[in-house]
């Protein structure tokens, strides 16, 4: 590893909802000049690193003016000292002149600064997150192997980096989000798989149907693209050949049974949401072409993103024709509900309209019923997602209360912060409007203990206090108080100082006074 030397570093120490910064030394290396030796890593370490970061960060603008930003992130500025320990290099100190002159480089600049501002020396929050993200990226690419990251992970990831380079004047709460998102990729590492994944599932029932096709019509490979097949030679004879091979493979089916391409159509959508190969596994379907029909109107319409009809069948009548179907075949199709299911359900969303939102109600009641995700969904996300559309299309069609329903279960299975914002506030309003204050006290509460950075959040917390003329003023200066703690930056916000200037609250240091 690279010699160790002594560094400035700062420090920090949280206290009372305030952050406080320790000058300190300590002895380690800089991530740069770690990555520069090639060190492949585990993920959970780049995680921890980032989280890190985030935290310092967070703890450094807590700590400084309003205003106040780090000045220049990049590995040079990352000091890695022991057990994985990082710190932030004090860049005001000139005994670290060696980092500080590799920092000032251009080539490096060019990396890790926005273009505009390479050639400035002012620094902004937004500088600030722009250079965290670029570490994210640099160690990933450096320190991981192309694959390490599962398709949740990079969902994540990418979220992260989003709100980094689109970010700044709300830096403090992008950087706590982050830590909790980081924070839900490690727990989510932890927990032990011991339930059959969705995706193993759709494999084993399509390794199935792909030998029930090989032996009803020869052998049987992954469908190319149509743009592929239209490329062939000799198209004439490749015509009169499948009409030939097509009329062969009918007759075998009829003799034989099920067919497999209806399930291999569906599987291809469901897995993979492959359009092409999904379209031509239906198109193969010759023992229940009318039933093959429909579904093809339907991913056809997910396909284009808006509803369509392919020989005079609508998308509409299609949906309703396959929901009479599968309550003929409940049973014969008990343990692939959802594969049958989960198309019509997001096609049915795609067009705001009340038959349409009825339709959604229809299939998401039944899917719910059946539990149609059951040993599909390892992690809860089928679930969630099934109930939101049957909360929503509910909540369109006025049935307020049912949609609450389905919102207190979906708050205990979703994972991501401002689709979660978004359901304490709508729990909020539906209870409100059905008079029942009591949830709304509740849901208020438990909002702000789940999501204790959400601005949002506060403000309808703090509004339902200090509106209410039998609470004891006391005890609104206390929610007041610590709201802010939560959230320092709440202070400063235009709708707080609305709030501030209605109910009369003076806050004089730590003394709040709220009705004076």
């Amino acid at each position: 590893m690279e010699e160790r030397r002594d560094y400035a570093v700062l420090r920090f120490v949280d206290q009372n909802g305030w952050s406080y910064m320790v000058n300190d030394y300590a002895k380690g290396c800089s991530l740069m000049e770690y990555i520069k030796q090639g060190i492949r890593v585990e993920k959970e370490t780049v995680f921890d690193w980032i989280r890190q970061l985030s935290k310092q960060l967070e703890q450094y603008y807590r700590c400084g003016n309003e205003d106040a930003a780090y000045g220049y992130v990049n590995p040079y500025a990352v000091i890695i000292i022991g057990d994985g320990m990082l710190c932030l290099l004090d860049i005001n100190e000139p005994e670290n002149e060696e980092l500080l002159k590799q920092m000032k480089k251009k080539k490096l600049r060019m990396l890790f600064v926005r273009k505009e501002r390479v050639l400035s020396q002012k620094t902004e929050r937004s500088d600030d997150l722009y250079g965290l993200a670029k570490i994210m990226e640099f160690t990933v690419e450096k320190c991981l192997d192309p694959k390490a990251f599962t398709r949740k992970e990079e969902r994540v990831w990418k979220r992260m980096l989003g709100k980094c380079y689109s970010s700044g004047k709300n830096a403090i709460k992008v950087l706590k989000n982050m830590q909790k998102e980081i924070g839900f990729l490690e727990r989510e590492m932890e927990r032990p798989r011991d339930k059959v994944s969705a995706k193993k599932i759709l494999l084993a029932i399509l390794a199935v149907c792909i030998m029930s096709a090989a032996i009803i019509g020869g052998t049987v490979k992954k469908p190319e693209t149509k743009a592929d097949a239209a490329d062939q030679d000799q198209p004439e004879t490749g015509v009169q050949e499948g009409v030939k091979e097509k009329k062969e493979t009918k007759e075998v089916v009829e003799q034989n049974g099920d067919s497999p391409y209806l399930e291999m159509g569906l599987i291809y959508y469901v897995a993979w949401e492959d359009y092409v190969n999904s379209l031509d596994s239906l198109d193969k379907e010759m023992q229940e072409t009318e039933f093959s029909d429909a579904y093809r109107v339907v991913i056809a319409s997910l396909e284009e993103g808006s509803i369509q009809q392919e020989d005079g069948l609508s998308a509409e009548d299609a949906v309703k024709k396959i929901l009479d179907e599968l309550e003929k075949r409940a049973e014969k199709i008990q343990m692939k509900v959802y594969l049958y299911q989960y198309p019509l359900l997001k096609v049915s969303v795609l067009e705001e309209s009340e038959k349409w939102h009825r339709l959604t109600k229809r299939i998401g009641e039944e899917m719910i019923r059946r539990q149609a995700w059951y040993r599909w969904d390892t992690n809860g996300e089928k679930e969630c997602e099934v109930r939101k559309y049957l909360a929503e299309s509910y909540f369109k069609l006025g049935e307020n209360l049912k949609a609450a329903e389905q919102y207190e279960q979906i708050r205990k299975l979703e994972s991501n912060e401002e689709e979660l914002e978004e359901i304490y506030e709508k729990l909020q309003l539906i209870y409100e409007e059905a008079q029942e204050y009591e949830k709304v006290w509740e849901i208020s509460r438990e909002a702000v203990e789940v999501l204790p950075d959400s601005e949002r959040l506060w403000m309808n917390y703090l509004e339902r206090y200090c509106e209410n003329p039998e609470m004891e003023r006391e005890l609104c200066a206390e929610a007041v108080k610590k709201a802010i703690q939560a959230v320092p930056e709440l202070a400063e916000s235009e709708a707080f100082k609305q709030l501030q200037g209605k109910y009369k609250i003076v806050i004089d240091g730590e003394n709040i006074r709220v009705g004076e």
